[in-house]
């Protein structure tokens, strides 16, 4: 459900803000209950979203890609 909200709530945003607003959102799920490892599936739909994901996580992406390994 995640994705989709997220692909909804971009579809309104422009380019320049979706980094912004990929924060908020994931700092808003976190804020609300939503785990680590369910944002952990999400990484791969989405670059601004993986890309908050990760930084709201405190993870790399060599790391994320040896954990998939």
């Amino acid at each position: 459900m995640l994705i989709d909200v997220w692909g909804l709530m971009k579809a309104y945003v422009s380019a320049k803000d979706k980094s912004v607003v990929a924060e908020k959102f994931v700092d808003i799920a976190m804020n609300n209950g939503v785990e680590d490892e369910e944002l952990k599936e999400l990484i791969g739909h989405d670059d601004e979203l993986d890309e908050a994901i990760r930084y709201n996580l405190d993870i790399e992406q060599d790391e994320e890609d040896y954990e998939d390994a």
